[in-house]
C-alpha cells in the first residue's frame, strides 16, 4: 500500500473514484504542477526506455495477454536486472533497500471492494433501492436511510455491496417482487 501516490492531472487521476480509492487505503494523492513535464521526468524516461528496448523487439501481437505476458517477462528479466545509470544499482535492488517499508493490504477476502466505486442510494420503505435500472434488496433493515453502495464499473451490477455509516452490511440482492411483496416484519 503506498503512504501516497503522485500522478499527472489526467481525468483518470482526478476521478472522484481515485480519491474514494486514496481515502479508503489511507494514501495521500499529490497531483503533478500544471504543464511541469520536469514532474514527470522518472516515468517519461521508463517510457523511452520501453519505446528504445521493448518495442523494437520482435513482438508475438497476436493478443493483448501474449504482449502483456512480453512485456511482464521484458521487466522482470531485464529492465530490472540492468544497472541503472544513475542509481548504480538495478531498480530491483534499490527496491530491495526499502523492502521494510514496503506494506501491504492485510490479506481479506474483500479487499478488492476497497476499489470498487462508491455510490450514494435511498433505501425506500420496503428496503429497496434503485441502481442501474434494477431494484435490490438491502442486505439489513435499512428503510427510510442513505446508504453508499460500491460496485466493479465494468460489471455495475453483478455485485453491490451496502455500507452504511461506514460499516460494510453486506451484499445487495436483485429485488425478488414475489417474496417481497410485504412489508418486512419489524
Amino acid at each position: 500500500m503506498p503512504r501516497s501516490l503522485y500522478v499527472d492531472n489526467g481525468s483518470i487521476y482526478t476521478s472522484k473514484e481515485i480519491v474514494q480509492i486514496s481515502a479508503r487505503l489511507g494514501c495521500l494523492l499529490h497531483h503533478t504542477p500544471l504543464r511541469d513535464g520536469a514532474a514527470k521526468g522518472k516515468i517519461e524516461r521508463f517510457f523511452r526506455t520501453v519505446r528504445d528496448q521493448f518495442l523494437v523487439r520482435e513482438l508475438d501481437l497476436r493478443s493483448l495477454e501474449s504482449l502483456n505476458q512480453q512485456f511482464t517477462h521484458w521487466v522482470e528479466e531485464h529492465y530490472n536486472a540492468q544497472t541503472h545509470s544513475t542509481l548504480q544499482m538495478t531498480p530491483l535492488d534499490r527496491f530491495a533497500l526499502d523492502r521494510s517499508q514496503v506494506q501491504f493490504l492485510p490479506p481479506n477476502e474483500v479487499n478488492d471492494e476497497l476499489f470498487f466505486v462508491e455510490e450514494d442510494r435511498h433505501v425506500r420503505r420496503d428496503n429497496t433501492f434503485s441502481f442501474k435500472g434494477t431494484r435490490f434488496e438491502a442486505p439489513r433493515h435499512l428503510p427510510d436511510r442513505t446508504v453508499q453502495i460500491r460496485f466493479q464499473r465494468k460489471a455495475p451490477s453483478q455485485r453491490v455491496i451496502v455500507f452504511y455509516q461506514g460499516h460494510r452490511m453486506g451484499e445487495a440482492k436483485a429485488l425478488n417482487p414475489i417474496a417481497n411483496d410485504r412489508k418486512p416484519q419489524a
